[in-house]
């Protein structure tokens, strides 16, 4: 019996008819609990029929068990789904009320009456008939392993795997403690013994140590095995709260010994070292490297002469080859600074930019498109990317300080208030497009079918390795699966670290790529031009309707006057015909529609001069409305932005063992390589300098980065300029600076360097200058004579790699300097900056071409060009364009066939050579211009130089040979002219000395 007391705030007892109405309330609850529905009856027919494809088996999606009432109830990996009484924070509930799931890819759609069955459970307190008694298979399972599994554990593993602190947290003794498993996650998959790492360890006797006892027999393995696969055990046990998932990651260890790794101390910068050649000294890098030079007997190779100087101050700073008039003018500037006169200008020049702008993208994996661009005549474009692309030439043209450079793309998001900004400053849509560095990621998820777990965190793992090893210069990815076997970062550490980006890349509110961006207005604006533009649609269409009603009544009567020239027999019909809507029309109506329609149709040709002339004017003032209408609507197109931005609170992130994301493991909370960090100090706290509704995770990896304090970030940069001025960095694995990484040539260089960079405010220009300022810059690239004061062997037998710098490295031009050299020499080169890619198109032979009818857009610097995942344009790809999987932390050059036929034979070339032909002509005086002139100018525009005495002969033979060959053939004279010229200019292409800096 319930009694109820129900008292009235104000006025004592309530009245009868309330406490009436409040009582049938109760009885109709109490009338519906009596009826809820129960797990197995129920609830279990509707995940059995729609969820078990991810849910229902050994290894869930998410760890997320639908098969019994206690698996359900226990949660997924991420915490409970149901609670019980309450719809609102009952994950499952919202998932499947907004029919989120199941997944669209499946085909199925719970009905209305089967969300309203789990809806009036969960209120119920998804009640279930699971009774306290085992089932038998289950009971059977417990005594298996009670009688013959449990005494295999305590003979061979309870020594380590026992008492109050077992080995790796993992307890043996008990079928619960194995079940929970250990620190790193479970041990056993029920159903599936070559999943069970357990198994593993035993079979191949990694366990127990080879110290700790004999291994386990054939026959004692079998009986483990036989248990787990026959499975019906896991479930029935009871490990508390959220069993196997609530246990947090412990701290992870790393020693004094590991920290005293090069790469992992904080740079100091040593003293400058004493030389005995102090003539020679022209900045303190050359100290460091000179120092090492004379320690082994070798010295500074002479000074390159200044017309090598000048093109590879060019080729460095611009990618491009100096113009002749650049070159002559460099040439004849006798002031002592000249050489410093022409950096500022280059450094100065967008073409700076360009040329920089591309080593970095080359190290984001840059890209215009998404997914795996397998197929080359199939292109997914990633709308609005190349804003980044423009972002990054105008910071490095800018010079914005790499730290401001790398806050602003891991971060730029969490630095402005943009969610609630009325309008978009400049300053905001720069920080969002910077973080186009993130975003810029491969993800497989875009369709239903790959928008699984597994395929979520394949693009975070890929995050992953593009940010460590473009920042930090360490491969992470082998912690994704176990402690990395090089270098002291635990698997514990790599999950953290990935914490620290999931708020944006969120495992559990997943954005797929074709939702994941913004416009380059703000919700406000946004809302205004759709409001704008909805107008502006329905004014058009107006006027349309307008036009229409003007050309509607004549065209009835062009068209009834065809119709009375048809034969009186079917006129009648056909006017039915043409009356009656197409899919009404009987089989008659059908075939003289077919038949007539055509030739009884009006067009505008006929409608035209049958208007009245008052009828023409006003369509024509309408017209002209439509089209300025038009002109507004493509005033108003809503432009992407790829950009990354926090989507809400952060997600539980928990160790997968083995990097798998069906066997997740204990949670870890956000936090930094513990490595790089004092002891106690690696956990991750949201930045105080965020601004908005975002968690400030990725900003506080973003300040911990460029920190001065920080060991790696200073020495990565200033080796990867280093590397674009010699050829290889100082360390020469650009993107490993770890244990299996290359070690520094020239260690004290690298610090020195890393400290200054960090103390005169991160600025690229600054080190740029002093490179190239320097004397081991400017050293001549080949030296075959002995060092003077010594009696050693010269120095490319003693240091043939020349890793100590005795001379200039001899570099060919990378694939985008290749090509815009040819289009800068021909003359038709575009300097346009900015804006969406020139698209490429594949042809039927397979090659990659500019898709371009414009000649000018096709023109454009290598940059602008599309950049595909796997089908560059092949002209580039033949010359070591990076295939981009990731990332390209360091283009490696070769020497193939291929290059010199594509030079030779390539349409690209041929055509340049044309052009380049007619430019010599042009600047010689004309088609007869002396054949000496001629050579002359092709000199200089090609090399940067007048050509000697015995090239200008050679040259002039070749050509009269060239054209007695085409006379012989019948050739009118002028073509002759025309194409000896070609073929000679051509040939200067295909040279080493156009290919190659010296």
């Amino acid at each position: 019996m319930l009694r109820v007391t129900i008292h009235n705030a104000s006025c004592g007892l309530l009245t009868p008819f309330v406490i009436g109405v409040v009582l049938l309330a109760l009885r109709s609850v109490d009338a519906e609990s009596k009826d809820s529905p129960i797990f197995e009856s129920d609830v279990l027919p509707i995940f059995t029929k729609y969820c078990f494809n991810c849910h229902g088996k050994s290894s869930p999606q998410l760890a997320l068990d639908l098969r019994t009432a206690s698996s359900t109830m226990r949660g997924s990996q991420n915490g409970p789904v149901i609670v019980k009484g309450s719809l609102e924070d009952s994950l499952l509930w919202k998932k499947v009320s907004t029919r989120e799931m199941p997944l669209a890819l499946f085909s199925l759609k719970l009905t209305d009456g089967e969300i309203d069955t789990i809806r009036r459970w969960i209120l119920a307190g998804a009640p279930a008939k699971e009774s306290a008694d085992l089932p038998n298979d289950v009971k059977a399972q417990f005594d298996y392993f009670e009688a013959n599994v449990r005494p295999i554990f305590m003979e061979h593993c309870t020594a380590c795997h026992g008492g109050d602190e077992p080995d790796g947290g993992l307890d043996l003794r008990t079928l619960k403690s194995l079940v929970m498993g250990g620190k790193n996650g479970p041990v056993v998959v029920e159903g599936f013994s070559e999943k069970s790492v357990l198994v593993r360890k035993v079979d191949n006797h990694d366990m127990p140590p080879a110290k700790a006892g004999r291994p386990l027999t054939s026959a004692e393995i079998g009986t483990i095995t036989r248990w787990i696969d026959k499975g019906r055990f896991a479930d029935y046990v009871d490990t508390g709260l959220n069993g196997k998932f609530d246990r947090k990651a412990e701290q992870p260890v790393v020693t004094e010994k590991q920290r005293a790794f090069w790469a992992f101390r904080k740079p100091v910068a040593p003293p400058l070292p004493n030389v005995r050649d102090h003539a020679r000294i022209r900045s303190p890098i050359d100290r460091f490297i000179l120092a090492k030079l004379e320690s082994n007997d070798l010295g500074f190779s002479p000074d390159a002469s200044k017309r090598e100087l000048v093109r590879r101050a060019f080729f460095d700073l611009h990618g491009l080859p100096p113009s002749p008039e650049e070159a002559r003018a460099f040439l004849a500037d006798e002031r002592p600074d000249a050489y410093e006169r022409l950096l500022d200008r280059l450094l100065a020049s967008p073409r700076y930019g360009e040329r920089w702008g591309r080593h970095w993208l080359d190290v984001v994996g840059y890209l215009d498109t998404v997914g795996k661009d397998f197929d080359p005549k199939v292109l997914e474009l990633s709308p609005g990317m190349w804003r980044y692309r423009d972002y990054v030439i105008q910071a490095t043209n800018n010079d914005t300080p790499w730290n401001r450079f790398l806050v602003e793309q891991l971060a730029g998001d969490e630095l402005t208030a943009w969610r609630t900004a009325e309008k978009y400053s400049p300053e905001i849509l720069e920080l969002l497009t910077a973080t186009g560095f993130l975003k810029n990621v491969m993800d497989d998820t875009d369709e239903d079918i790959s928008n699984l777990p597994f395929d979520r965190y394949e693009t975070l793992f890929k995050l992953m390795e593009r940010v460590s090893t473009s920042t930090l210069a360490l491969t992470l990815a082998c912690a994704r699966c176990h402690n990395h076997k090089f270098d002291p970062i635990p698997q514990t550490d790599y999950y953290r670290f990935l914490s620290l980006f999931t708020p944006a890349y969120n495992p559990s509110k997943w954005l797929q790529p074709k939702n994941r961006f913004l416009h380059h207005v703000s919700k406000a604006e946004e809302a205004k031009v759709v409001a704008r533009r909805n107008e502006l649609q329905k004014e058009i269409a107006k006027l349309h309707e307008g036009i229409a009603a003007l050309r509607e009544p004549v065209k009835q009567r062009l068209q009834a006057a065809k119709i009375e020239k048809l034969p009186a027999a079917i006129r009648e019909d056909t006017k039915s015909a043409l009356a009656t809507a197409a899919k009404d029309r009987s089989v008659i109506q059908k075939y003289l529609a077919e038949k007539l329609l055509k030739s009884l149709s009006v067009s505008d040709d006929e409608l035209a001069p049958a208007l009245s002339d008052e009828a023409r004017k006003s369509i024509a003032i309408q017209q002209a409305k439509i089209q300025a209408k038009q002109s507004g609507l493509e005033s108003l197109r809503l432009e992407k932005v790829q950009a990354l931005w926090d989507v809400g609170k952060p997600p539980t992130i928990r160790v997968l063992q083995r990097g798998d994301v069906d066997f997740p493991g204990p949670i870890v909370e956000p936090g930094f390589l513990t490595v790089l960090t004092p002891p106690g100090q690696s956990a991750a706290r949201p930045s105080s300098q965020k601004v908005g509704d975002t968690t400030g995770y990725r900003l506080a990896f973003a300040e911990w980065l460029t920190s001065g304090e920080h060991p790696l970030t200073a020495r990565v940069i200033v080796n990867r300029l280093w590397q674009h001025h010699f050829g290889k960095g100082i360390v020469d694995t650009p993107g490993n600076f770890g244990a299996s990484g290359s070690r520094p040539t020239h260690p004290e260089l690298l610090d020195w360097l890393a400290v200054d960079f960090v103390e005169h405010g991160w600025g690229a220009k600054r080190i740029h200058r002093m490179i190239m300022t320097s004397t081991v810059y400017r050293q001549a690239s080949s030296r075959a004579e002995q060092h003077p004061s010594t009696g050693h062997r010269p120095p490319n037998q003693r240091d043939p790699d020349n890793r100590l710098l005795w001379r200039m490295n001899l570099r060919r031009l990378d694939a985008e300097a290749i090509r815009d050299s040819v289009l800068a020499v021909s003359g038709p080169i575009n300097y346009a900056m900015g804006g969406p890619p020139i698209m490429l198109k594949s042809e039927s032979s397979g090659l990659q071409r500019v898709d371009s009818k414009n000649p000018s857009a096709a023109a454009r610097r290598s940059i602008y060009l599309l950049s595909r995942r796997t089908y560059p344009l092949s002209f580039l790809g033949v010359f070591d364009y990076p295939i981009i999987d990731v990332n390209c932390t360091r283009r490696v050059p070769s020497a193939t066939p291929l290059q010199s036929l594509t030079m030779m034979n390539s349409e690209f070339l041929a055509n340049s050579a044309s052009q380049l032909a007619r430019r010599v002509e042009e600047i010689a005086g004309g088609a007869d211009a002396p054949l000496a002139k001629k050579i002359d100018v092709a000199f200089w525009l090609v090399y940067s130089r007048s050509p000697g005495n015995n090239e200008r002969n050679a040259a002039t033979d070749h050509l009269q040979r060239l054209a007695k060959l085409y006379l012989a053939e019948k050739t009118p004279p002028a073509e002759t002219a025309r194409r000896s010229l070609e073929s000679f200019v051509h040939m200067l292409q295909c040279s080493n000395e156009f290919l190659y800096v010296d």
